[in-house]
């Protein structure tokens, strides 16, 4: 079960995604996450992954899956 806040972070990727045909960056993920750290937003996606939503690849600009 995901929180508000992760929740309306995995709809943005899965959006995003559809939209551009690839994955937001961190600045636009605060910016639409109207938060001012990027640690928040890593923090968001480490729980997103954790949970089984996403997959993140390590040393990749933009490299993020999303897997529901």
């Amino acid at each position: 079960m995901l929180t508000p806040k992760q929740l309306k972070l995995f709809k943005f990727l899965k959006e995003y995604k559809q939209m551009n045909e690839v994955m937001p960056t961190f600045n636009d993920m605060k910016k639409y996450m109207q938060v001012k750290s990027p640690s928040s937003v890593h923090q968001m996606l480490g729980y997103l992954e954790f949970k089984g939503y996403i997959k993140r690849y390590p040393a990749m600009a933009r490299a993020i899956e999303t897997l529901r």
